[in-house]
Parts: C-alpha cells; structure tokens; sequence
C-alpha cells in the first residue's frame, strides 16, 4: 500500500500490480480510476443494485468536472474514465458533453460507457463513438424476457438493439457484454456456453462475468464465487490468466469458441467485500463531490 495527496487529502492506495498469486506483490505507481455518475436516475429496477446506498440525485456541473479531470490528468494519477449512474443514456445530450470535456482535455484517454441499453441506439449519433475504449452493456440472460425480468423492466437492451450497434460501430471491439452470474440464471458451465454461443452469434467480441457483490440480501443469495464455474471449464475453452488483488479481488480471463466457429474473449471477476481497505477509484458524483470509491469519504466538494 502507498499514501497520495489528492486534493490536500491523504489517500491509502493500492501501489501494487495485479499478480498471478495474492502471496506474490510487485510494486507499481498508483493511478485511478475516475467514475463519473452521470445520474442515479435508472430506468431499471434490480434487486440486486448496489447503487441505492451511493444515491445523491444532484445535478452536474460540467465546469467543476473539467476542473476535476484536468486536476486529476496533470499529476498523471488517472487510469481511465468511467461514466456510469444510474443510467448514464437516460441523458444522451449530457452525456455527449461530458464526453467532449473528457476528449478535450485528452482524445488518448481511456473511456468506457456502463449501461442497461437504455437509448442504446443513441450512441450513434456521437461523433467520436469509435473512440470509446468500452462500451460496457450489462445483459444477464441470453433470452431478452428473462433479461427484462431480471431488470424489471422491458426498456433495456435486446438483442437486436446491441446487433445494430454493433453492426454500425467502425471499432467493432468496443462492446463489452457484462453479465452477473446468479443461482436462478447464468449460474453454470453449461449456461455459461450458452451466453457466450449468444455473444458470438450477435457478432460481438467480449464477455464478462461478475460474481455478485453481497451488499446486500438478494445479493448474498443468489451469490455465486465463480471459481466454482471457471475452475471446470472444458474443451470450448482457451484459458488465459488468473490475476489476483491481494485478498480484495480476483478474475480469470481465457477465450472460447462458440458452436457457430467464433472465437469470444471471456473474463470473470469477483469482488469479495463490499468495503475495500484501499481506495483505487475515485467517483464524480451527481451532486458534484469527489469521494473515495462509491459512497466513500467525500475528499472534494
């Protein structure tokens, strides 16, 4: 662990690089993670969200996030950029201007897009969309009733929808497909195959698997360590890595090919304590305060 400053706040953060054992720790210059909560407005309903404990239904103003960004770019401690919500797409025309101020104060930073699929099309209509580094779309069934049932709600992305994006994106390796696995769902080998054979057949490229976090009682029922998946794959699957971070976290990554001959990059991730002992992201929240992680100590206002 390392000690920064960060707006005249000492900070407690990971100096260390992922490792292929927790007991194995090689040390590495500490940068963040910037996660911009665009909203906590959601067009969904899971049970499982973390997001109504970090919940602050303010307004942003896009000078005090420049402000932020350029702060944060200059003592070269910011990894990437995150915007997220609630649901980021339930303000398209916002979002497009929190992307230029991003670009503007670096077009080669890293940026991802998290969201349900809401105004999912609307993407398109951004200038700079192939610069993206990710677009993450949560999707936690192949079947798209199941998956509405599982957000509760039918305002999310279908099939279709992620078909015609990607089919229109130049850079057809930005969509990231992220899906919870849980015991009523995605919650075996063999549906597990069946996500993925789904993922290919639309035409993209990458798929994630999260392991709930247990913040809360649905969570920790329908909980699932992923290990209990990934540690048994068959021939389909192309292992890759398994990285650790310390006792916090872990993931595996690997590829896999579908019945339909396409080859679909997999990870897995699971984050094993809802409260870190360390701060690796820092959160823009709607009300405009930075905090250390979400729902965090507030370290600038």
């Amino acid at each position: 662990m390392q000690t920064i400053n960060l707006f005249n706040q000492e900070l407690v953060v990971r100096g260390e690089a992922c490792t292929s054992s927790p007991d194995k720790i090689f040390k590495a210059r500490a940068s963040l993670i910037l996660y911009v909560k665009l909203t906590d407005n959601c067009n969904a309903n899971c049970k499982f969200c973390a997001n109504y404990n970090s919940c602050d239904y303010g307004t942003i103003d896009l000078n005090k996030l420049e402000y932020v960004i350029r702060y944060l770019y200059s003592l070269d401690r910011l990894h990437s950029i995150s915007i997220t919500g609630g649901e980021p797409l339930t303000n398209p025309d916002l979002l497009y201007r929190i992307l230029d101020i991003v670009y503007n104060v670096n077009p080669n930073i890293d940026v991802q897009i998290s969201t349900n699929g809401y105004n999912l099309l609307r993407l398109l209509e951004y200038p700079r969309v192939n610069n993206l580094e990710s677009i993450h779309i949560s999707r936690h069934h192949y079947e798209d009733e199941t998956n509405y049932q599982i957000f509760n709600s039918r305002s999310v992305a279908s099939t279709e929808d992620i078909a015609i994006l990607q089919e229109n994106l130049n850079n057809k390796r930005i969509i990231n497909i992220n899906t919870i696995v849980m015991k009523n769902y995605i919650s075996n080998l063999q549906e597990i195959k069946r996500m993925l054979d789904h993922v290919g057949e639309i035409g993209v490229y990458k798929n994630g698997f999260i392991s709930l976090m247990k913040c809360n009682e649905y969570a920790k029922e329908q909980f699932i360590d992923f290990n209990d998946i990934f540690n048994n794959l068959d021939e389909p699957f192309f292992r890759g890595h398994h990285f650790y971070s310390r006792n916090y976290c872990e993931c595996v990554d690997g590829i896999y090919l579908t019945k339909y001959n396409k080859l679909v990059e997999y990870y897995a991730r699971m984050v094993k304590e809802c409260s870190c002992p360390y701060v690796n992201q820092l959160v823009y929240t709607s009300d405009n305060r930075v905090t250390a992680g979400f729902g965090g100590k507030t370290i600038y206002k």
